[in-house]
């Protein structure tokens, strides 16, 4: 390893047993994980400066984020709880021999009407011809175009949209003085308690030994998300589709990414008979934009509560709301796409999905196959972004 000289290869086998490098053997070769030396300063108490759980080195501006939500709910801070984003996301496949008189079908991520996700305005595509998956069409919500390719030349698709993201944030004096007993018979609770993906799993002895004899949903979902905050310390993830069960290699491994987590959170809450659903997109903070992924859990006489186990608790903050904010809350600054995992396209895909768990880069194929990654490039332009007032 270049940055870690100091270490033998003895020790690296040996941290590669421990799963603080991850290292697999691929036609009898050994090979690294190209993140392995960033996470091996996340992951090792030699090199991570003592983590304790996540959130607990939040910056003030993180921590700001989730204030301003907390002070929307009280009346203090009108335009706390909301913005209006406008950005463009784009998609370019450089041309290649291969290509020449076929078609590319190019699906990108696009933004999803949710109870926190209101207002979508598309203001330009290209091409101009384009379908919108409706959410009763896919989880994944998408925006799908076709273009010929021309020789010698880049394809290039785009769209510029505008949408209003709210944050929520729910007390645990209002969850604990509404909640009632779940409706079992009803079909919410029949789907967003079954295990329904490779990757929403039973586990049961973890789920039971986390929460021991507690049966308040609330206080149990508390639990678990203490246990995943205080247990798996965030580390960078290889591709989704290569992990056969994502909540099992996290509890394996010890550590997990934000979407890794989330479906641990899910997988334990359904265990528990506490429906959880995945939501997922991109982060907006100013400075921060990344892939980002979370959850939500339903209480009964409560509705849809998010959480975001990977951020954690913000235990440098003196307000217990602000502390606790991403165990029953989550702030404005996020895009939506998703509401499941690994779901058909609208329209479908005829070959197999670059990323098959979750859809926020987008996925390109041409007639004769899915184009992968390397072949195709990315990006997401923040074009402007302002507090508002929550309708």
């Amino acid at each position: 390893m270049e940055e870690h000289t100091e270490l033998s290869r003895e020790s690296i086998d040996s941290l590669a047993q421990c799963h603080r490098i991850e290292a697999m053997e691929i036609g009898g070769e050994k090979w690294m994980f190209r993140k392995a030396q960033r996470n091996l300063n996340l992951l090792d108490p030699r090199y991570n400066n003592g983590w304790s759980n996540r959130g607990s080195k939040a910056s003030k501006q993180r921590m700001a984020f989730a204030d301003s939500v907390v002070q929307c709910s009280r009346g203090a801070m009108a335009d706390g709880g909301a913005h209006r984003v406008k950005y463009k996301f784009t998609i370019d496949v450089p041309y290649i021999p291969e290509l020449k008189d076929d078609t590319l079908r190019v699906w990108m991520p696009f933004p999803r009407e949710t109870e926190r996700q209101k207002d979508i305005t598309l203001i330009s595509a290209y091409p101009t011809e384009y379908v919108l998956s409706a959410n009763d069409q896919s989880v994944h919500s998408t925006i799908y175009m076709e273009q010929p390719v021309g020789e010698g030349e880049t394809a290039h698709f785009e769209y510029v949209v505008e949408f209003t993201g709210m944050g929520k944030y729910v007390a645990t004096d209002y969850i604990l003085s509404h909640i009632q007993p779940y409706d079992k018979e009803g079909e919410l609770y029949r789907q967003y308690t079954a295990m329904d993906s490779p990757h929403i799993v039973r586990m049961d002895s973890l789920a039971h030994a986390i929460v021991g004899e507690e049966s308040n949903p609330y206080k149990q979902s508390e639990l678990v998300y203490d246990y995943i905050v205080s247990t798996y310390p965030w580390a960078g993830a290889r591709e989704y589709s290569t992990i056969p069960c994502i909540p099992e290699y996290v509890v394996e491994t010890g550590h997990g990414d934000c979407g890794q987590v989330a479906l641990l959170y899910i997988s334990l809450m359904r265990t528990l008979g506490v429906p959880a659903r995945w939501e997922s997109g991109w982060m907006l903070h100013p400075g921060e934009k990344n892939l980002h992924d979370w959850a939500e859990v339903y209480f009964e006489g409560v509705g849809w509560v998010p959480i975001d186990a990977s951020f954690g608790r913000y235990t440098g903050s003196a307000d217990p709301a602000v502390r606790n904010f991403y165990s029953t809350g989550i702030d404005a600054h996020r895009l939506i796409c998703n509401q499941g995992v690994g779901g058909e396209f609208y329209p479908r895909k005829r070959y197999i999905r670059s990323e098959t768990v979750d859809s926020q880069m987008g996925e390109v194929e041409c007639t004769k196959g899915n184009l992968f990654y390397p072949l195709w490039n990315q990006h997401l332009e923040i074009l402007s972004q302002s507090p508002i007032e929550p309708k």
